[in-house]
């Protein structure tokens, strides 16, 4: 009988279960016309091989079958998992051996990693694979996503340590192209004629021995968003080489690249377009940041911390034609521009140079070319010549700030060529006695340059040294008028009209937030108010206020504003001021007031209000109520009135006034105590017995007393009568009834006071004890 022995038959049944790869069951023309149908593949192996009859599809059999048809393929990856590329071989372009070919033909293929991990496709390096990992073809079109690329090499001329695209259409998003390499270009990427798109990825740690240690991008299209390309190398350009091609740049960072040669972040010999980027910690020869020999727009971007550390151009070394808009140029060094080396034509706007450092020339910009430079503050620069510029071409500078530079000749601008200076300010530079620590204008007959300088309604006064000085007989100096100029051997020459000269101070500002894109110095109470005029019909200053306001418009960058009028309501307002001198007042309700920028009057009228200066020296009236007062930052003057008022002046010296009913004078940085955080504030009506010291621990660190009233450790208080008892004394706050000092005398019986010192003075030298104080903390 025929059956199984179980039932009764004569044979048995042997079941064997595994997988079964059969040919395709239609052809390729029947599937394309079958549209959407068989377009994910599913890689099931991570091995690299190509056998129909083993039952799995590998990544290269994925690739070689989405190339046969021409819809849209999907390559689902799984994720966290790592496809080894071993099949080695060369001059194919079907994906059989070496690289994975895209061909044209075969619509766009998507690689994907399926999951939040990454896959990885590794091709080993030099001594696995030998070949990069994808060849884009001539037309083709890959995506890649959450993917991770690394191992490639590529030694061929087309380049392409990962990728090369060959014109064809390359979409990289949320992936990472890290440790390839390439002989000739583009450690990670070679785009050649292409079109390559790159989103949320990260290219890092690729080389080439050539240019684009990140990406190579020649004659072709590249953008780049929301990316970090960040430790690639190669010869020129380490994050990006671009030639004849466009690259646009948003929202990226170009970082910590490196290169023997030019533009350790970029080296652009196209043009390039960077919008809300940062280029930092890059490395070269010339041009650390950034090397530019073709066009460059740069806006709203930062470059700062890169290196030349041979030439030219810690952040920028331009050749071509570079506008900056918006932007930071900081920190950076070189042996000549540590911020800019310029030989082309470059416009500067709504910019900063700050902290930039150059061994010879030219602190924050050297230019031998053509430099537009407006509306921009350069504060901080150093060089031996020129601490903000150092110019032997041309320099047009308008509505723009030079402060703090420091450089042995020219603190602010040293001119060896023609320099024209309108509205603009130049103070607080420092430089040797008589080399111009404002500006230095230098004739250098051997080289033949013989300068021009012309200043017009410019501040050029209350630096270091001497403010403006020319050496040289080849020397033209030409004043437009309206100028306020400090001393030097050059001030003779301005008697043109309404210029002003031998004014040491002009009772300028700090440079601060007075609005606008940059830092500037305010002038509330110089002689260049209404003492100006405007050669350029300048409807605006540096900030962007208006230009003529008063009786005329002022000399220097900043125009004094009216102060602004701000009044609250009965309710509760919360009330904001300006970056100018304010006048704010919040009537009934209990209010928050917040001054902002400027030397502001705040009037807290009637109820329990929150009033708070900020940056300027400010005036606040607490008045009727029981109110907070914080000074700030600056000289402020804190007045209680009537109610329970607690003051904290913060940094400054300020005068402390608390008038009627019980008021608590509060010393607290909220960090240990620092004579310039704290400063020395003066209170003017101390009642003892009524008003109360508070002192947090957290800034009086040696007082171990506990907290609440008086000193629980009576040794940690003590009264004297001079100052030098004071220093000596074994208590850690100490007041001298004589003159009414109060000192925290932060190392006992040690000569003077350590970390502490004078931090209030009794004005009416009140006679306190250790009950009138308040230990917090």
């Amino acid at each position: 009988m025929t059956g199984n022995v179980n039932r009764g038959g004569n044979w048995n049944l042997e079941l064997i279960f595994g997988q079964l790869k059969s040919a395709l069951a239609f052809t390729p023309e029947v599937r394309a016309s079958y549209a959407g149908v068989l377009a994910n593949i599913v890689v099931d192996t991570t091995d690299d091989v190509v056998d129909d009859s083993d039952g799995v599809t590998s990544l290269r059999e994925a690739i070689i079958e989405a190339n046969s048809t021409p819809e849209d393929d999907t390559i689902q990856l799984t994720a966290g998992e790592r496809y080894n590329l071993t099949i080695s071989g060369s001059d194919e372009d079907a994906a059989a051996t070496g690289d994975l070919d895209i061909v044209a033909g075969g619509g766009e293929i998507t690689v994907i990693s399926q999951g939040d991990e990454k896959a990885v496709i590794d091709a080993g390096g030099i001594e696995g694979l030998g070949d990069r990992v994808f060849h884009v073809l001539s037309d083709a079109a890959l995506q890649l996503e959450n993917v991770e690329i690394t191992g490639g090499f590529a030694n061929d001329s087309p380049g392409g340590g990962a990728l090369n695209n060959y014109s064809g259409t390359v979409n990289i998003s949320n992936s990472t192209i890290s440790g390839n390499s390439a002989d000739i270009l583009g450690g990670g990427i070679n785009n050649f004629f292409g079109t390559l798109n790159i989103s949320n990825s990260t290219i890092t740690g690729n080389s080439v021995d050539g240019n684009g240690g990140g990406i190579d991008n020649s004659f072709a299209t590249l953008n780049i968003s929301n990316s970090t390309i960040t430790g690639n190398s190669g010869t020129n350009g380490g994050g990006i080489f671009n030639l004849a091609s466009t690259v646009t740049i948003t929202n990226s960072t170009i970082s910590d690249n490196s290169v023997d040669g030019n533009g350790g972040g970029i080296d652009n010999l196209g043009t390039a377009n960077i919008t809300n980027s940062t280029i930092s910690g890059n490395s070269a020869n010339s041009g650390g940041g950034f090397r530019n020999s073709g066009t460059a727009n740069i806006s709203n971007s930062n470059i700062s911390g890169n290196s030349a550390y041979l030439n030219d151009g810690g952040g920028i070394d331009n050749l071509g034609t570079a506008s900056l808009t918006n932007s930071n140029i900081s920190e950076n060094s070189a042996y000549n521009g540590g911020g800019i080396n310029n030989l082309g034509t470059a416009t500067i706007n709504n910019s900063t140079l700050s902290g930039n450092v150059t061994f010879l020339a030219g602190g924050g910009i050297r230019n031998s070319g053509t430099t537009n430079v407006s509306n921009s503050t350069f504060s901080t620069n150093s060089a031996n010549s020129g601490g903000g510029i150092y110019n032997t071409g041309t320099t047009n500078v308008i509505n723009s700030t030079f402060t703090e530079g420091i450089s042995n000749y020219g603190g602010g601008i040293y001119n060896a060529g023609t320099t024209s200076i309108s509205n603009s300010t130049i103070t607080a530079n420092g430089g040797q006695q008589n080399q111009g620590s404002g500006i230095l204008t230098k004739a250098l007959d051997e080289l033949g340059f013989n300068p021009t300088t012309i200043v017009t309604s410019t501040i050029v006064s209350g630096n270091f040294s001497t403010d403006f000085d020319s050496i040289g007989t080849n020397n033209t100096i030409i004043s437009g008028g309206n100028n306020l100029i400090g001393i030097g051997n050059a001030i003779n020459i301005f008697n043109g009209d309404n210029d002003q000269t031998g004014v040491t101070d002009p009772l300028l500002g700090n440079l601060v937030d007075n609005g606008g894109q940059t830092l500037t110095l305010p002038l509330p109470n110089s002689p260049a108010i209404d003492a100006g005029s405007n050669p350029n019909s300048l409807t605006t200053d540096q900030r962007g206020e208006p230009r003529f306001v008063g009786e005329g418009v002022d000399i220097g960058a900043v125009e004094l504003q009216n102060s602004p009028q701000i009044t609250g309501t009965p309710k509760s307002d919360i009330l904001n001021g300006t970056n100018e001198n304010d006048t704010i007042t919040g009537l009934a309700g209990n209010d928050t007031i917040n001054g902002r920028g400027g030397d502001d009057q705040i009037i807290g009228s009637r109820g329990n209000d929150f009033l708070y200066g900020k940056e300027g020296n400010d005036t606040l009236q607490g008045r009727l109520g029981s109110d907070h007062l914080f000074g700030g930052n600056g000289d402020d003057s804190l007045v209680g009135g009537q109610g329970r008022d607690r003051f904290n002046g913060g940094a400054g010296n300020d005068t402390l006034i608390g008038g009627a009913s019980i008021d608590h004078f509060i010393f607290n940085t909220n960090d240990e105590f620092d004579s310039d955080d704290i400063g020395i504030d003066d209170i003017t009506d101390f009642v003892p017995g009524q008003d109360i010291i508070l002192l947090d621990k957290s800034t009086f660190t040696a007082i171990t007393s506990d907290s609440g009233t008086g000193f629980s450790v009576n040794a940690e208080f003590d009264i004297v009568t001079s100052d030098a008892d004071a220093e000596i004394s074994e208590a850690f706050i100490v007041y001298n009834s004589n003159n009414g000092k109060l000192f925290y005398n932060a190392n006992g019986t040690e000569a003077e006071f350590g970390s502490g010192g004078e931090f209030a003075n009794l004005t009416n030298i009140a006679s306190i004890s250790k009950d009138d104080f308040l230990l917090r903390g």
